[in-house]
């Protein structure tokens, strides 16, 4: 996961340019707004068309962030249709690699051994689409590539996530115990699934989100993500092609619906 400190004081400045005369501090006690929740028109604010015109931005439970056309302009949002596309699957995760030797029998890949083997947690989703010796690219900066297989696919260890176990070749003199290494794990795709491009995702504690768009409005709807391949995310679930998703600023959307609703928090 990757915690967003470096662009967080130009979200918190755009945030603050739009909504200082908006939500005042008083907007702890809103209710919440989870996108596979109902909740009754109004947020707890008197919040009309002068408001909003006022705020720049405001939030409204069960329907979304509105947005005034002029901030729409200032923070430079863009939207972008949900595409319909067979991606490679490139499933990335990083592995850790394993001191003791794991030896196998051959398999489709011609991998008649293994010397190293390592470890890497992939989605439920992911892992339902991968199976025992497809091969695995272990991607090293300044060292050469290294090609491995998977192994074995176990069981979910933490929630929504399954650990994938590979072997690699040739590397006992190249990668040490403990290391940490990028490995992508390319595997057929039979059947077009709905994509957005990787900036349309908001990572929080509560899960994986796109903001949609709604009317004149941005809501906020839980997604399962997939594969990934050229800076394009599989979505499983939550999307349909021709839906409209916000590109940015995905961020300062969660900002403003936090303000209003919980008064803070963070996404990873």
């Amino acid at each position: 996961m990757k915690h967003f400190t470096n662009c967080w004081l130009p979200v918190a400045a755009a945030l603050a340019t739009v909504v200082s005369t908006g939500c005042g501090p008083n907007n702890s006690g809103a209710p919440d707004a989870h996108a596979t929740e109902s909740h009754e028109e109004g947020d707890g604010h008197a919040h009309g068309e002068e408001g909003e015109s006022a705020a720049g931005a405001t939030f409204k439970p069960g329907k979304g962030v509105i947005v005034t056309e002029e901030t729409k302009k200032i923070l430079g949002l863009e939207v972008a249709d949900v595409l319909e596309e067979r991606l490679p699957a490139e499933t990335r995760f990083t592995a850790q690699i394993f001191g003791e030797r794991h030896h196998h029998l051959p398999n489709p890949a011609d991998h008649s051994g293994c010397d190293v083997h390592g470890s890497g947690l992939v989605s439920q989703e992911v892992a339902s689409n991968l199976k025992q010796g497809d091969p695995v690219l272990i991607q090293l900066p300044t060292r050469d590539s290294l090609h491995g297989v998977i192994l074995a696919i176990q069981k979910a260890v933490a929630l929504g996530e399954s650990e994938v176990i590979v072997g690699i070749s040739n590397a006992i003199s190249v990668l040490q115990a403990g290391e940490f290494v990028p490995a992508s794990i390319i595997h057929p795709v039979e059947q077009p699934t709905a994509t957005v491009p990787r900036s349309a995702l908001l990572r929080t504690s509560e899960g994986t989100f796109v903001y949609t768009v709604n009317g004149d409005a941005y809501f906020r709807t839980p997604v399962r993500t997939g594969a990934e391949s050229g800076g394009r995310i599989g979505i499983t679930d939550g999307l349909l092609p021709g839906d409209q998703v916000v590109l940015k600023p995905v961020q300062t959307l969660w900002l403003i619906e936090l303000r209003a609703t919980k008064g803070g928090g963070h996404s990873h």
